[in-house]
């Protein structure tokens, strides 16, 4: 059986996204406790809040934007069977979506990173820029054409007898770069000041933008465009996400209506920029980050010493008298940050052993029993060390090693035409006959648990803590009974000023509580008359009454580390459903 197809889709879309349009502030512990802001043992977040001590903050311009993009897919599929006891099917598809698009222009078309700066300083050799799509000879697009996606696809299906078959399967499969624009310097996030270094408070809540919000310059000054400030940006570099997927599977009728299946699943997925649940939580890339090799230097880097860009920049951190040392030893030190938007530069693997139980309904039973083991591998996390992205590889937050699920109906014997009471009244069987139970069960593993500092370190800025022993050790026994201690809280550690954490993006050695849930479901249909019914259904959720917990506070100098504070399913609910059908 031959088929094929072909799919052109034209996308446009008009958006205006405002996030913060009267400002959004944050206020810690820094500037109220002591001995020092950057070393704070102390302090009140409410009192900083008081006092106008924000710990950062920022203001939003927005300009809306419309962009465009084409897609055009096609595909060919044949199903071939090759003996009475083998089947393929083979197919390729081609996808290409053309490079999103901005009307008028509005929007990043890269960076320029090796490009010597138009601004000029003593001391400082000065590259970088944003680019812009559709300026000075670039291209409209945001990305640059990637029109070589071509997925094959095959399928085998293998009778070994009248009982058994084994199939087996391979798809590449693309996933095409979401049509967005960063209009950025069109749009534009203004941010407070609340101190240069780290200890001595400089804008406060009750004027936090002294020189104004930043306007809508769009891409008039070139390379120039916003420096002093924090730019971001998509490489047109970046290809289009692939997805390898592959199985095996060994199916068999165990008994009459009752088939067992055992299956290999693996996937691996390439140049991706989100996790593959949703799509929705992108990395991104710092370029900006001070390079490992000047953290030696120490306290040094926090040092003020006078600004070559005084004068010169004349808003943001960048403009007064003095900044950091380290500041200007940043790779683009006209900016105070420089980030490249959902790089497609990440990778996950998945391996699993799938297997299941399916009894097609006899004797008024049908079921459906799954089980999986798998191991989920990725690394789809901001780098603690933009430097060594190597370290990002682990565990991911999705990963979950166990999951069982039942899913059940029984058909009680009693009633007309049943075991019990096939000659009952019809009345009598409109009261107790015909009744039907449901269950719908899941059991399921504990999430990675990913840890961070309350205080990232100073120079390096890393936010993960040292690992010095086992998380898991001394801690064992039901989750309601280690609610305050469900960890090893004493298996972590401050890191070193001017040094990275060592803990992994997630650990599996202690996870987030699993799931224990029961659902069950009565019902009935009762025939009233020739041309209507009545559905009846009474459902319990969590019938159990078990707690689901939250994940504990994994904030390393957090009051309450290791602590679960949260539950995250509701108790025991009763839910009366009746339905008339006419």
């Amino acid at each position: 059986l031959f088929k094929t197809g072909v799919q052109f889709n034209l996308f446009r879309g008009n958006f205006l996204t405002n996030s913060f349009p009267t400002g959004t502030f944050s206020f810690n512990t820094a500037q109220t406790g002591g001995p020092r802001a950057d070393t704070p043992t102390s302090g009140l977040a409410m009192a900083s809040f008081l006092l106008g001590y924000a710990s950062g903050g920022s203001i939003d311009t927005a300009t809306g934007v419309s962009l465009q993009n084409f897609y055009t897919g096609a595909f060919f599929q044949d199903d071939y069977r090759v003996t009475s006891k083998l089947t393929l099917n083979l197919g390729v598809r081609w996808d290409y979506q053309t490079p999103a698009t901005e009307r008028y222009n509005r929007t990043t078309g890269g960076f320029a990173y090796n490009t010597p700066s138009p601004l000029k300083v003593p001391g400082l050799n000065l590259t970088g820029g944003l680019l812009y799509a559709g300026v000075n000879g670039l291209p409209r697009g945001i990305y640059n054409p990637d029109r070589n996606n071509f997925a094959p696809r095959i399928g085998i299906a293998y009778s070994l007898n009248n009982k058994t078959v084994l199939r087996a399967g391979y798809a590449l499969t693309y996933i095409a770069l979401v049509g967005v624009v960063y209009p950025t310097a069109y749009s534009n996030t203004t941010a407070m000041v609340p101190t240069q270094d780290g200890i001595t408070p400089k804008d406060l809540l009750r004027n936090p933008f002294p020189n104004g919000q930043l306007p809508p310059i769009g891409n008039s000054q070139g390379l120039l465009t916003l420096v002093g400030n924090s730019v971001n940006f998509v490489d047109p570099s970046d290809v289009t996400p692939k997805f390898h997927n592959w199985h095996f599977d060994v199916q068999r009728e165990v008994a009459p209506r009752t088939i067992v299946s055992v299956s290999y699943v693996g996937s691996r997925a390439i140049n991706i920029s989100a996790a593959p649940t949703d799509f929705t939580g992108a990395i991104n890339q710092n370029l900006n980050q001070l390079d490992p090799k000047y953290l030696s230097l120490g306290t040094a880097l926090l040092q003020p010493v006078p600004n070559p860009f005084a004068g010169i920049i004349t808003t943001g951190s960048l403009a007064g008298a003095t900044v950091a040392q380290s500041q200007l030893l940043r790779p683009y030190p006209q900016f105070t940050g420089v980030t490249r938007t959902a790089p497609a530069y990440g990778n996950s693997h998945y391996h699993s052993l799938q297997m299941q139980l399916e009894k097609r309904t006899s004797g008024g039973v049908t079921a459906l029993v799954s089980y999986t083991i798998a191991k989920n591998i990725g690394d789809l996390t901001n780098a603690d060390n933009a430097y060594d992205r190597q370290r990002e590889r682990g565990l991911t937050s999705f990963d979950v090693p166990q999951r069982l699920t039942v899913s059940a109906t029984w058909e009680l014997p009693v009633g007309r035409g049943r075991h019990f009471g096939t000659n009952m009244s019809r009345w009598f069987d409109l009261a107790a006959g015909g009744w039907a139970l449901s269950t719908f069960d899941t059991f399921q593993a504990g999430f990675p648990l990913s840890f961070s500092l309350a205080r990232a370190t100073s120079g390096a800025n890393s936010s993960r803590p040292n690992a010095i022993g086992n998380p898991a050790e001394g801690v064992d026994g039901a989750i309601v009974n280690r609610l305050r201690h469900y960890f090893n809280t004493a298996a972590f550690a401050q890191p070193p000023d001017f040094t990275y954490g060592n803990v992994s993006p997630f650990i599996g050695t202690v996870r987030s509580p699993g799931m224990n849930n029961i659902d069950a479901t009565l019902h009935k249909t009762f025939n009233v008359f020739e041309k209507a019914r009545v559905e009846f259904r009474a459902a319990m959720f969590n019938v159990p009454n078990h707690p689901v917990f939250g994940a504990p506070n994994t904030q390393f100098g957090n009051a309450a580390f290791g602590v679960v504070s949260s539950q995250v399913n509701l108790s025991r609910q009763m839910e009366f459903a009746l339905k008339v059908l006419f």
